[in-house]
C-alpha cells in the first residue's frame, strides 16, 4: 500500500469517528433525559399504587380526613 492510499483510507474514517463520537454525545443526552423520565414515571405509578392500596392513609397524609 502506497503513502497516498493509505491518506485516503485515513481521511474518511477520521471523519466516520468524529460523526460516531457526535452521535455517541447526542444518544447520552437522550438517554439520560429518558431515564428521567423513567424514573419520574416509576415514581407516580407508586405513588398511585400506594393511594389505591391505602387510600385512608394517603388522605390522612394530605389532610383530606
Amino acid at each position: 500500500m502506497n503513502k497516498t492510499t493509505a491518506t485516503g483510507i485515513v481521511k474518511p474514517l477520521r471523519q466516520r469517528i468524529k460523526d460516531l463520537e457526535t452521535i455517541n454525545e447526542k444518544h447520552q443526552k437522550i438517554n439520560g433525559k429518558l431515564q428521567q423520565q423513567v424514573t419520574q414515571k416509576d415514581k407516580k405509578i407508586e405513588e398511585l399504587m400506594e393511594r389505591i392500596n391505602n387510600p385512608l392513609k394517603k388522605m390522612r397524609e394530605d389532610g383530606e380526613l
